[in-house]
């Protein structure tokens, strides 16, 4: 079996006086490998195990409200940590520098980091590994499957990871060890950020307005799965109806890494009528009757391992994820084509960021996500995608849309969200269709096709 950490710099650990784990994408205490493994090593050499977070003051277009949230999720994980007997270091500033602080105050024998498919994390702890003299593990906790385990290339779309995914799910979905109590103290004293000094670092970075619908932490997580698995064969036929509140609404926890996907898919397991590692492709036609409770698994199982381990492959192996260089080549060769075709309507960013355009429906998903900091995941494809009918270049589009989604959205920044535009704008994961204008061979979207999926009178409504 292959490991789900990898070594980055030198491989021998010397000598040191603690163990440290820095936390970054996988904020939470339970069914977290990184601190699991952390934790393993610091028992056997007899450590103290240290927990670091460094708060950045500002996130490409990331809000004050995706900050506050983060930081409330963060007060539970030094609480849980604290009853563990590891204390928990907040600092702030320039990543490298801040690790590299933290490896000069407590001299590691190893530093632990969790796995994050986008650069600026990867370039971070590869920056890290360089210049510190321990030894420096990457984990991948965030996915089911490790990232570099499941594919070793960029796949070319669901269909070609699902094979490997279905081929490697039963050795690595199985449940974690527990965090026990640690024995060793941290004798020295040391310097973390208060709540105080991170609520008035966050106060610099605008604000969206948005009015987040969630409480933040584990234990909330775990609650919304629980709230959600009670009733998930609504999931099955109900999932692409923006009227039926059918969504897991699970994002936010698995952005922030406050539960894990592991953990959901061990829970449906628990709930399943069919063995364990069977679960069907789902069946995207409509239902004959009504959805069981396996439907309902099918159908979101395909989405939190097979679409979101997808995403993770796409930005670790594709480095032009968030432009149109990241597309195939018959995709830029076909939006190349239609180019300079005339547009039926040209919006500037700001007034789709107002949602002032002549599309009620668009408009509606706009309001959603400017107000409630999210968009239903059937209308982010056609609203991503009309960005694209309405800008005057596909490139354009992208980053307006990157902009957009970033800055309101709570699970913004995040290859999910990246591969969500790609795939509107780029045809990433998709094929060649037939061709038309503005579009060329990308997948076109209609109001019409919504239509049929809900009342769209009744959702434009809600959000107008």
């Amino acid at each position: 079996m292959q490991s789900r950490d990898v070594t980055l710099g030198k491989t021998t650990i010397e000598n040191g006086k603690c163990v440290l784990y820095v936390m970054s994408r996988d904020q939470r205490v339970k069914d977290n490998h990184a601190l699991l493994l952390a934790q393993q090593q610091a028992l056997e050499a007899k450590l103290p195990l240290v927990v670091g977070f460094i708060l950045l003051e500002k996130t490409g277009h990331r809000s004050r409200e995706h900050f506050a949230f983060m930081i409330d999720g963060l007060k539970h994980v030094k609480k849980d940590l604290s009853e563990l007997n590891i204390p928990f270091i907040v600092r702030s500033g320039n990543p490298a520098v801040e690790i590299e602080q933290l490896t000069d105050d407590f001299s590691p024998q190893t530093i632990y980091f969790d796995f994050n498919a986008l650069r600026g994390p990867r370039t971070t702890q590869k920056m890290v590994a360089k210049n510190v003299e321990c030894s420096v593990k990457v984990v991948d906790t965030h996915n089911i499957i490790p990232a570099w385990v499941l594919s070793d290339k960029e796949e070319f779309a669901a269909h070609t990871i699902r094979r490997k995914v279905h081929k490697n799910l039963e050795t690595w979905c199985v449940e974690p060890e527990k965090m026990t109590k640690h024995p060793h103290d941290l004798q020295q004293p040391f310097n973390s950020l208060t709540w105080k000094e991170c609520d008035a670092i966050i106060q610099n970075i605008p604000s969206s307005g948005i009015v987040l619908d969630f409480d933040s932490g584990e234990a909330a997580a775990h609650q919304r799965l629980s709230d959600f698995l009670e009733d998930i064969k609504r999931y099955a036929d109900g999932r692409n109806d923006a009227t039926a509140g059918a969504q897991s609404e699970l994002s936010p926890y698995l952005h922030f890494g406050q539960i894990s996907s592991l953990r959901a898919t061990l829970e449906c397991i628990k709930i399943s009528d069919e063995p364990p590692f069977l679960f069907r492709y789902p069946n995207l036609a409509k239902f004959e009757g009504t959805p069981t409770t396996q439907d309902g698994i099918d159908a979101f199982l395909e989405e939190i391992i097979v679409r979101k381990e997808l995403s993770d492959n796409y930005c670790l192996y594709q480095p032009h994820y968030d432009s149109l260089d990241g597309a195939k080549q018959w995709a830029k060769d076909s939006l190349q084509k239609h180019a300079s075709d005339s547009r039926d309507f040209l919006y500037t960013k700001q007034q789709f960021e107002a949602a002032d355009t002549h599309d009620k429906l668009w408009n509606a998903a706009q309001n959603q996500l400017i107000k409630s900091g999210k968009i239903h995941g059937y209308l982010r494809m056609y609203w991503a995608k009309k960005i694209l009918e309405w800008s005057r270049s596909p490139s354009e589009a992208i980053q307006i849309a990157i902009y957009l989604n970033d800055h309101y959205s709570i699970d913004g920044g995040d290859p999910n969200g990246y591969v969500g535009i790609m795939w509107s704008i780029a045809g990433i994961h998709d094929r060649a269709w037939f061709e038309r204008s503005v579009y060329g061979k990308v997948r076109y979207m209609a109001e019409s096709g919504a239509k049929k999926r809900f009342s769209v009178e009744a959702y434009t409504s809600t959000w107008s």
